[in-house]
């Protein structure tokens, strides 16, 4: 695909769309932000203005029917993913969405499906998966300094005395899980793959919210991981992944990180990796690469890993209680 610069389109305005637009300045020459939509129209002037972009619209569908764009960002509360992302794929347009990309792993499915049959790019968001400290950690895995990984632990908790109403809100997607338990889970499905058995407990507020969330994932192998997210406390953020001949760690704040930390029976070694900007710019341009080479798919942001940890997510509401609207259309199948 003869494309030099990528029109990008922002769907949102607010925090994560606010990182990934200022984090696409680090591409100069490759990505361009041509049109932003919000529910406010003045929302999406402001935010135009920060960024001089030139198209600014109070409905998504009117950015995507406006031609506009190559490639649509997604920064919406998870239960408007699937709308939107379905609208652009239809249209042609590519799409990266955040993270989860849906609410349920039927409602990916049905994207990725809608993504082949028009032959257009969909990606999810995980933008811990080209963090350039998280991929050398795991090519040191690959090589096989510790051995085979037998044991995963990693953590996704904290507090704040002040949370964003959404994550208290079960119409949006709210709680611990879907928010923050998606990185623990991405984690370990990187390091071990998925589980042939899925253990999880979790503690539900009245509104039907998970505030904290413990589980347990079990192979064939012999290997097993353990994994917790919540609302409710300071966790340490940390990943690791340990075999017979030693063990690999991400520091604190895992799904981005500075550096990891390699401990074998040579000694404990902090291997550092130059990064630069926010982190995003690296899932842009991954996806940006693969819409040059004409791909459905970005071989950095699988679709098979989307929907196996969206089942997982699926399976682990199931156990400890919770519910979202429209979870009797979406969820199996």
């Amino acid at each position: 695909m003869g494309i030099d610069r990528v029109r990008w389109g922002i769907v949102a305005t607010g925090n994560i769309s606010t990182s990934f637009t200022k984090d696409l300045a680090e591409l100069p020459g490759q990505a361009v932000v041509t049109a932003v939509a919000s529910r406010s129209l003045d929302n999406a002037h402001r935010f135009a203005e920060l960024f001089g972009i030139e198209h600014r619209y109070d409905d998504y569908r009117r950015l995507i029917d406006d031609g506009h764009v190559d490639v649509l960002y997604i920064g919406t509360p998870h239960p408007q993913h699937y709308a939107t992302a379905r609208a652009a794929l239809q249209a042609g347009i590519a799409v990266l969405c955040e993270k989860p990309v849906t609410l349920t792993a039927r409602q990916a499915r049905d994207l990725i499906a809608v993504a082949r049959e028009h032959d257009t790019l969909f990606a999810e968001a995980m933008w811990m998966r080209t963090n350039p400290v998280v991929q050398a950690m795991f090519a040191d895995l690959t090589e096989g300094v510790i051995g085979e990984p037998m044991e995963a632990l990693a953590d996704f908790g904290f507090h704040k005395p002040q949370l964003p109403a959404r994550l208290l809100d079960p119409a949006l997607g709210g709680g611990s899980l879907m928010d923050g338990g998606i990185y623990p889970m991405t984690f370990v499905h990187m390091a071990l793959g998925k589980p042939d058995e899925v253990k999880a407990v979790g503690s539900v507020n009245e509104d039907g919210v998970d505030l904290n969330v413990a589980m347990a994932w079990r192979y064939d192998s012999g290997a097993v991981a353990a994994l917790t997210c919540g609302l409710r406390s300071q966790n340490p953020w940390t990943a690791s992944v340990s075999g017979p001949e030693g063990h690999l760690l991400l520091p604190n704040r895992f799904h981005h990180p500075e550096y990891y930390v390699r401990s074998t029976a040579a000694g404990e070694e902090r291997i550092d990796v130059p990064t630069h900007g926010l982190g995003y710019h690296y899932e842009a341009a991954e996806v940006m690469r693969s819409l040059r080479a004409g791909q459905v798919e970005c071989p950095a942001l699988p679709h098979a890993a989307t929907i196996e940890i969206l089942e997982l997510l699926d399976e682990t509401r199931r156990q400890i209680g919770v519910s979202y609207p429209g979870d009797d259309e979406y969820l199996g199948g």
